[in-house]
């Protein structure tokens, strides 16, 4: 069975999570959310409701152990009442024959996006508190065990980026030649690689974490009855890590939306774009500092050369993901890339830029992009 705005409600009124009464007193509203896989929101008038995710894969048969399977695997363990986070979906129903998840809808509820950038200015308020609910999540997360209620063991498989040797600079149908010069790009460099290898030959595997934070997974309630305004979603790519790859996986999101933002002129090349962007860094890395320190505060003793290096790798998995489809590299790529890689190749130096740390003076300027550290150029196939 394919799920459909039509047949959504049949689903759940068959499963027992709709009743005939349901159906005919109050106006259902069902809407399509499908990205990655399809998702529909199922709402009475009040916002309540349900959200419905089913794995759609790429080609051919489902898989038995897809993303959406895990994630109700997580979601299920993680609303057991000896855990009971506040902070996660709960949890109502999983269809294993038809790999479809039941969730609760998330109602007074704003896209993270909305609060972290208000008007296109940067709140940093915004970024403290979620360092605080992400660092309040992982304690939270400490006390799940690294294995289920059946006993089976979570995956501790670091995140495929730190794996990016695997890749080869080919396109074809599952790579466009923007991923695959991309791939040629980080296979000329001497240093990416192996600095990632290293990341994930020193992955922790102590506890469960998300593994695919970014401001898309977290809502922020807007009128929330606790101090629990954030809830984390979208929990597919959940395993056994190191919660700094949530934390990089959050600041990344500030530091595409920083060169977003920077406006791109016909002919600009790298060091116009770098020049440009160094006048509109200050705000984002105030935010950025909020947000680490946030962190710190609640989970004191934590890496900062780690986190800064992590956050390197996570810009490089959002450029290879950002190029899905797409046929060139943009100077704004090009950028991207030179700010990941400086990151991984000197972690310290970068956190004195990336962050707003106290009794630290930094230096004008974009963090660690510059003439004269750019060996990052376009390669031809």
């Amino acid at each position: 069975m394919i799920l459909t705005r039509h047949n959504t409600l049949l689903f759940l009124l068959n499963h027992g999570l709709l009743s005939m009464q349901d159906l005919v007193e109050h106006p259902l509203a069902v809407r399509s959310h499908s990205q990655r896989n399809r998702g529909f929101s199922v709402t009475w008038p009040n916002g309540q409701g349900y959200y419905v995710k089913q794995h759609q894969p790429d080609a051919g048969p489902w898989e038995p152990q897809s993303s959406v399977a895990n994630e109700a695997r997580i979601l299920q363990w993680l609303g057991h009442p000896e855990h009971a986070l506040a902070d996660v979906p709960a949890w109502r129903l999983f269809d294993a024959h038809r790999q479809a998840l039941v969730t609760d809808w998330q109602p007074d509820a704003l896209p993270c996006a909305d609060v972290a950038m208000v008007n296109e200015q940067v709140d940093p308020d915004a970024a403290a508190m979620l360092g605080t609910a992400l660092a309040r999540l992982h304690a939270g997360l400490l006390g799940t065990g690294q294995s289920d209620g059946d006993g089976q063991t979570f995956s501790g498989e670091p995140p495929w980026v730190l794996h990016f040797h695997r890749l080869h600079p080919l396109a074809g149908e599952d790579q466009s030649w923007a991923q695959a010069r991309l791939v040629a790009l980080i296979g000329q460099q001497q240093d990416i690689l192996p600095l990632l290898a290293a990341l994930a030959a020193d992955w922790p595997t102590e506890q469960l974490i998300h593994g695919d934070m970014k401001w898309q997974n977290c809502l922020v309630r807007s009128a929330a009855a606790d101090d629990t305004r954030c809830v984390f979603i979208d929990w597919e790519m959940a395993g056994l890590g190191d919660p700094l790859w949530d934390l990089a996986g959050l600041a990344q999101s500030w530091l595409k939306a920083w060169l977003d933002g920077v406006p791109v002129e016909p002919g600009d090349d790298e060091a116009d774009l770098a020049a440009r962007g160094a006048a509109s860094f200050a705000p984002f890395r105030q935010a950025l500092g909020r947000l680490w320190q946030a962190y710190l505060e609640a989970s004191p003793g934590v890496s900062q050369t780690r986190f800064v290096a992590l956050c390197g790798a996570r810009l490089i998995q959002t450029l290879y993901e950002e190029n899905d489809g797409e046929s060139e590299l943009s100077p704004a790529h090009l950028l991207l890339l030179q700010l990941a890689h400086n990151l991984l190749q000197d972690p310290e130096q970068g956190a004195t830029h990336l962050l707003e740390l106290h009794g630290r003076t930094h230096r004008s300027g974009p963090p660690l992009v510059d003439s004269s550290r750019r060996p990052v150029r376009q390669a031809a196939l």
